[in-house]
C-alpha cells in the first residue's frame, strides 16, 4: 500500500539554488507579505556556520568560585559579556576576554532585585544593564559597577500600575525611548507601545486584533537582529497563522513581514525568528502519547527561508569553523551575534566526537584537538562560541 501513495521527494541541498522556492510576496494593505508554504518544505539544506557568521571566536569564562556560571542567555557589548544564569542566581559580567568583572544585583525578593528575568540588554554606551522581570511593572536598572540605579516605570504616572507578563523591550539611549510589548490579554491596556524613562507613553497599540486568552504558556519572540523591533508569537493553542511584525515606531503600527500559510487542517504551533539575512524558525509537531504513562514528545522542524531567493525548507548547520560539530541554537542569535554558552564537559565531549569522526584536515584535526587537550572539565568554567551575522 505504501509503495502506491505519492512519495514526497527528499533532498539534502548544499546551495541555495537546490531549494524549492516555498514562499511567494504577497502585497497586503500598502505591505509587502512573506507568504511561506510548509507543504514546499520537502528539500532540507545543510549549512556551513561560515554561512551566518563572519568568525567565530572562542571564549573561556575566567574559573573563580564567584564567576561561575550556567548554560543560559548572554547578551554582548563592544567590550562586555553579560550572562544570565538562572532565577536563583545572579547576573555576571565578564570583559569579551572572558575574565570575571562582577556580580550584578541580588537575585530574590526585594526592591532591586530579581527572580525570573524575561529580557534583559547590555547598554555600554550609556554604561547601564536593564532587566524586566516577569509580571513586571518596571525595568531595573543598574549601572556596570553593580549599583542599582532608579528604575523606569512602565505605565504612565496618571496610571494605576500593570504587570506585563512575559514582555519583551528595547532601551532606545540616543532617544531616551523604551520600546515594550507584552502578551495581548484583554485585561492590559495595550500590547506594544513606546514611553520615555519617566513612563509617559509616547505612541501605543491596543492588543486588538491580537487578543490571545488569559495564558501563560505563549511567548513573545524578539531577537533584535536587524534594526526593526521585531515582534512575534510562539502559541501552543493556535487559532490562526501566526505573523512576525516589525513595529514601526514612528507610524506606530505592526507591520506584516512573515506568516506560515499551512494547508487546511494542519495547523500546528510554529514560531520564526529573523537574521539579517534570512528567517528561521521551528514547526512544533503533534503531542504523541508513548506509554501508559501519557508521556508526550514533540517532532520538530527546523525551517530556513532566504530573504532574497524566498527559497528554503528543512535546515541543519555545522560548525565549519571547529571540527564540523552540530551548530544549535541559531534561533538565539540575539543583537547582530549567534552566541553559544556551553559548559567544558559538553564542549569537549563534542571535539572528541568530531576527532573520532575523522575526515579533518590537518590544521584543522590540530586545532580541535589542541582545544579538547586544553579544557579542564572539573575546573573550568563555561566556554562561549561568539560569532558576528553576517549581514
Amino acid at each position: 500500500m505504501t509503495s502506491c501513495g505519492e512519495r514526497r521527494r527528499s533532498v539534502t541541498a548544499t546551495s541555495w539554488e537546490q531549494l524549492p522556492i516555498v514562499a511567494e510576496r504577497v502585497a497586503v494593505g500598502g505591505d509587502t507579505l512573506i507568504v511561506c508554504r510548509p507543504e514546499r518544505m520537502a528539500d532540507s539544506i545543510v549549512l556551513p556556520l561560515s554561512h551566518f557568521v563572519e568568525e567565530l571566536e572562542i571564549v573561556p569564562l575566567e574559573s573563580r568560585d564567584e564567576a561561575y556560571v550556567r548554560s543560559s542567555s548572554v547578551r554582548l557589548s563592544d567590550n562586555y559579556i553579560l550572562v544570565h544564569s538562572s532565577r536563583n542566581m545572579p547576573f555576571k559580567l565578564f570583559d569579551r576576554k572572558g575574565q570575571f568583572i562582577r556580580t550584578i544585583g541580588i537575585s530574590g525578593g526585594g526592591h532591586g532585585n530579581y527572580g525570573r528575568v524575561c529580557d534583559f540588554q547590555l547598554d555600554e554606551k550609556l554604561g547601564r544593564i536593564y532587566l524586566i522581570p516577569w509580571d513586571a511593572t518596571e525595568l531595573i536598572v543598574y549601572d556596570l559597577q553593580g549599583r542599582l540605579q532608579p528604575s523606569i516605570p512602565l505605565n504612565s504616572p496618571e496610571e494605576k500600575p500593570w504587570k506585563l507578563p512575559k514582555s519583551v523591550f528595547h532601551v532606545d539611549a540616543e532617544r531616551g525611548e523604551v520600546t515594550v510589548a507584552t502578551l495581548p490579554w484583554g485585561v492590559n491596556p495595550r500590547m506594544v507601545w513606546v514611553q520615555d524613562f519617566e513612563g509617559h507613553i509616547l505612541r501605543n497599540l491596543p492588543y486588538n486584533p491580537y487578543q490571545l486568552p488569559r495564558d501563560y504558556s505563549p511567548s513573545l519572540q524578539h531577537l533584535h537582529n536587524t534594526q526593526a523591533f521585531e515582534l512575534s508569537i510562539l502559541n501552543f493553542n493556535p487559532e490562526g497563522e501566526d505573523t512576525l511584525y516589525h513595529y514601526h515606531t514612528q507610524k506606530n503600527r505592526l507591520v506584516p513581514v512573515l506568516t506560515l500559510d499551512f494547508p487546511e487542517g494542519e495547523l500546528l504551533p510554529h514560531y520564526h525568528d529573523e537574521l539579517p539575512t534570512c528567517f528561521i524558525g521551528t514547526i512544533i509537531g503533534r503531542m504523541e502519547q508513548t506509554g501508559l504513562r501519557l508521556t508526550e514528545s514533540r517532532a520538530h522542524t527546523n525551517f530556513i527561508v532566504d530573504k532574497r531567493t524566498l527559497r528554503g525548507g528543512p535546515y541543519r548547520v555545522y560548525n565549519d569553523f571547529l571540527g564540523n560539530t552540530e551548530v544549535y541554537w541559531l534561533n538565539h542569535s540575539r543583537n547582530g551575534y549567534y552566541v553559544r554558552n556551553l559548559s567544558p564537559h559538553m564542549l569537549k565531549e563534542e571535539l572528541e566526537r568530531a576527532l573520532r569522526r575523522g575526515g579533518l584536515t590537518p590544521a584543522m584535526h590540530q586545532k580541535v584537538a589542541s582545544l579538547a587537550e586544553s579544557i579542564n572539565v572539573a575546573k573550568d568554567n563555561n566556554y562561549l562560541m561568539i560569532g558576528k551575522l553576517r549581514r
